[in-house]
């Protein structure tokens, strides 16, 4: 057929377009209608499950046995892991590599942000540590254990110890000891949270999270407004290195010894060996589900703070949305056969024709089903179109009058390569199924009753 059969393809569609046209309207919103809501629902997944819970890594900690008593909520169960259980994740199949955390046991208080907000505030502050190679590939080697901090170098003011420590002064003693900083990292939420509700409260500025790094500020550990703990404090200056989702959501993240050193120091030997959590990494995003199995078995919980549940759910109300685009999609192919149908009827004398000059059976089904294709393409595409438009309206409309919240992410949809040729594929595969009996009596009409107008 060659040329001849592309140009009988063009020749046709251009000839009945708005039939044509009539018939692809509700491909085009189907179309439109599943991109959007497939692109939506997999950035929230992405966002969920990305970084809320990513799928390599994995937080584990003992599960907790809560008993409710009035007010008061008693906790029955074991609250900390121990060496033998972090070797015992270890040896568990698919796990490279196990990262203990540890909370701080004792108060604290952080004082300072003049010069990001213009005026020093006090709070009560929580933190924990982390190994620092946990948050390497996000930090850096700027988040590391000091030690005990001090350099044992004197000096009189923070210029003589450099840009990474500052002078310390002990009570009584006119010089003063070079110490280095103590680095802290922040979580993702932390920032959200002041952006979003406290700046609001207090009527301060917006912050820029990558203009954090390096803001300085004191810690006073085991000090406290409300219980403070019956050793004497440490103080030190602490140095906000990075932001990390690592980090202990609403406080900051210290060194994984330093936090060891501070809770044996100020509270007790024992506090310096009981870990909270850990963080397995994952070999194999595969192997997940077999190993959140195996720390199940080991009577330890998965934390993932919801993130999996609403994953799970976002999940369910997008496969509605597509369900009813997919539905939409269905009667626009119907809508198609009947359009065919009428157009086959229509071409019976120029199909007759083809077939008596030689056309075979199957070259007319090649014919309409070609044309059908072309309609679901250019269909399709006219729907992706409509579907990026409508996203960048509701990413405008979202960025104006939505206000900041947590793990707000820059658009509300993932419009993937591999999205956009399913969906076009859809819409081609809807038009091919609406065209087969159209075609199917198109090629089994005898050509001579065509000719002769029977």
């Amino acid at each position: 057929m060659g040329r001849g059969w592309a140009r009988a393809v063009t020749a046709d569609l251009r000839r009945h377009w708005r039939h044509f046209a009539a018939a692809a309207f509700g491909i085009v919103l189907g179309v439109a209608a599943l991109a959007f809501f497939l692109a939506l629902g997999l950035q929230i997944r992405q966002v969920l499950l990305g970084q809320v819970f990513p799928s390599d890594r994995i937080e584990v900690a003992p599960r907790g046995a809560d008993l409710d008593l009035f007010a008061l909520r008693l906790d029955l169960g074991r609250d900390a892991l121990t060496e033998s259980d972090l070797q015992d994740l270890a040896a568990i199949d698919g796990v490279s590599m196990v990262f203990p955390k540890m909370r701080l046991t004792v108060p604290a208080l952080a004082s300072g942000g003049e010069s990001l907000i213009g005026g020093g505030m006090q709070t009560e502050i929580v933190a924990d540590g982390v190994d620092p190679a946990l948050v390497l590939d996000d930090v850096g080697p700027a988040f590391h254990d000091t030690g005990d901090g001090g350099s044992g170098r004197d000096c009189t003011n923070d210029r003589q110890c450099g840009a990474d420590a500052y002078c310390e002064f002990s009570p009584g003693v006119g010089a003063g000891v070079c110490f280095e900083y103590l680095p802290v990292l922040v979580s993702p939420y932390v920032v959200d949270l002041y952006n979003g509700a406290f700046r609001r409260a207090y009527h301060l500025p917006k912050i820029n999270p990558d203009a954090l790094q390096g803001l300085t500020f004191e810690m006073t550990f085991g000090a406290s407004t409300f219980r403070p703990s019956p050793r004497p404090p440490v103080r030190r200056r602490a140095r906000l290195v990075g932001v990390s989702e690592f980090a202990i959501p609403l406080g900051v993240t210290l060194p994984l010894a330093e936090v060891r050193r501070l809770n044996r120091e100020l509270d007790s030997e024992e506090a310096g060996r009981r870990f909270h959590s850990a963080v397995l990494e994952v070999d194999l995003q595969s192997s997940v589900p077999g190993i959140v199995e195996a720390v199940e078995g080991r009577g330890l919980e998965v934390l993932d703070h919801g993130a999996r549940r609403a994953a799970f759910g976002t999940a369910i109300v997008t496969a509605v949305l597509g369900l009813a685009a997919v539905v939409l999609i269905a009667a626009s192919a119907a809508h198609i056969r009947h359009v065919f149908s009428l157009i086959v009827v229509i071409r019976r004398h120029e199909i007759g024709v083809l077939r008596a000059v030689g056309a075979r059976r199957s070259d007319i089904r090649r014919l309409l089903m070609a044309e059908a294709a072309l309609v679901g393409l250019v269909a399709g595409s006219a729907g992706v179109v409509f579907a990026f438009v409508s996203a960048a309206v509701a990413d405008r409309l979202a960025s104006t009058y939505v206000p900041d919240f947590l793990l707000k992410p820059e658009s509300l949809f993932a419009f993937s390569p591999l999205l956009v040729v399913s969906v076009l594929g859809v819409a081609v595969a809807a038009c091919l199924i609406g065209v087969v009996p159209a075609a199917a009596r198109a090629a089994a009409g005898d050509p001579s009753d065509a000719l002769a107008g029977r």
